[in-house]
């Protein structure tokens, strides 16, 4: 006899219940993306859809005017969650907005005048992000003839107190609306977006003098501890906007000391800060790694060997983009010879009558390795300014210069050092007993200049002439101080 057992149960009641909810959620979800737009008193035949990505910009989409005037941007599948741009055929940006869960959505306004016509229909983000532009734009417009007043009426009067008193209400009014914006609405990329803008309130962490003012040393450090108290590393959705390599940018080039030491410790603690996040703290690192391996400030480039060797090397931070791993590491195996301090690297290289000459073997206090070639415009230029710059520094401060030739043609090489009678140690690049110097120095363009000292460190690379004479002159200066101080 089989007993059936007639009550119901719960749990599995439950979980139909789950299942219909989740199948009806995903059967209604609008898939893809379809981003209407109507501009007023615009000729535009076309528009453009483009999106953030750290720095840069990348096109989207293009849309054309239909006979309602709607240009209507679609596609299947959903686009990355960030910050976009709608720009007008001739690539005049005409306004952002945000685009994240939902990306079903309607923008209408006019192009002159965006922040006073925007309508946003489908999307409550983009609709408070607008009121929240509008908002800060009326204080602003508001504050402006103030400040004006106070610039040209500097005595202190009633006049002024009453002015001041407004301007510090309406900065206040301000203030608040953010802080209201961000922190009602925690989930809005927008909000995140709006809170990374806003300056941190170190008013709390400031220290006090014994009298109860502020310790004036006390507000940079503080500044620089507190700079990101307003930035949600764990979205990475930031990274589609400007805010990302913008705060970075700032944080690096203005708030840190440009001495490697100083920037090694602040890029640590970039990395711990993102750590929070797995995307962002690939970016990151991605992101600081392409910036100093092109960056224009002379030895900044270790700056990319120190973050590839301890962090994505080593696996400690994932790699962006695994694909070019190898390229990568092949790069800071390149540049890392060549670092400012470290032993220039030798070469050994015949000059016009075949005799050997090798790089380390060059006595002289410095030594200007100088690449060139005689059919090259820039160096055309600078040789004049390179044979005057050797006339001024060989004896008064033993300089040498171990000049590379790139020429092909011997016959041609030879003519131009007859001609310009150059009369340092002249060998040819491609007469090489000990590798190729365009991949030993990096050299990929003429002219180059590498200056080392007495024992071939390198204390230069890529100065002109016209840098490298102040450089020497500063540089005895400094070691003739030292030498008093001693």
């Amino acid at each position: 006899m089989i007993i059936r057992n007639n009550r119901k149960n719960p749990i599995a009641i439950v979980l139909l219940v789950i299942i219909l909810v989740i199948v009806k959620t995903a059967i209604a979800a609008p898939k893809g993306y379809k981003i209407l737009v109507k501009l007023k008193a615009s000729n535009d035949t076309s528009l453009l859809l483009a999106h953030y990505y750290g720095n840069k910009q990348y096109l989207d989409d293009t849309a054309f005017r239909n006979k309602q005037g709607y240009f209507e941007f679609s596609g299947t599948e959903k686009l990355p969650e960030g910050m976009y741009i709608i720009a007008g055929q001739s690539k005049n940006r005409y306004f952002d907005f945000f685009l994240t869960g939902n990306q079903q959505m309607e923008f209408s306004c006019n192009p002159n005048e965006v922040v006073n016509t925007m309508e946003v229909k489908g999307s409550e983000e983009n609709k408070h992000f607008y009121d929240y532009i509008h908002f800060i734009g009326s204080k602003q417009s508001e504050i402006e003839p103030l400040n004006k007043w106070k610039k040209d009426h500097k005595e202190p009067n009633d006049s002024s107190a009453i002015v001041t008193a407004r301007i510090t209400q309406i900065d206040k009014e301000a203030k608040d609306y953010i802080r209201e914006f961000y922190t009602s609405r925690p989930s809005f990329l927008a909000s995140h977006f709006v809170k990374a803008n806003n300056e941190p309130d170190i008013e709390s962490f400031i220290r006090k003098g014994p009298d109860g003012k502020t310790d004036s040393t006390s507000l940079f450090p503080t500044y620089k501890e507190h700079y990101f108290d307003n930035f949600e590393w764990n979205d990475p959705r930031l990274i589609y906007t400007p805010v990302f390599t913008s705060k970075i940018d700032n944080y690096l080039d203005k708030m840190v000391v440009p001495v490697l030491d100083s920037l090694e410790k602040d890029i640590d603690r970039l990395i711990t800060l993102a750590a929070v996040n797995e995307e962002t703290q690939k970016y990151l690192a991605w992101y600081i790694s392409l910036k100093y391996e092109s960056s224009e400030v002379m030895g900044h480039d270790a700056l990319f060997v120190y973050l590839v060797r301890k962090y994505l090397e080593t696996g400690k931070v994932g790699w962006m983009y695994p694909s070019v791993k190898d390229n990568i590491i092949k790069r800071v195996n390149t540049l890392e010879p060549l670092l400012l301090g470290k032993p220039a690297p030798n070469l050994i290289m015949l000059d016009t009558l075949n005799n050997v000459h090798a790089l380390i073997g060059v006595k002289a206090k410095y030594t200007l390795v100088f690449f060139w070639e005689s059919t090259c415009g820039h160096c055309q230029k600078e040789m004049p300014k390179v044979i005057k710059f050797y006339e001024e520094f060989h004896k008064p401060f033993d300089l040498e210069i171990f000049g590379i030739s790139g020429d092909t043609s011997l016959v041609k090489w030879k003519d131009f050092i007859r001609k310009n009678n150059l009369g340092w140690i002249n060998v040819n690049g491609h007469m090489s007993l000990n590798g190729n110097y365009h991949d030993i120095y990096d050299v990929h363009s003429t002219p180059i200049m590498y200056l080392l000292d007495e024992d071939k460190k390198i204390l230069t690379k890529f100065l002109l002439t016209d840098q490298l004479g102040d450089f020497i002159r500063n540089r005895e200066e400094a070691i003739k101080k030292k030498k008093q101080v001693k």
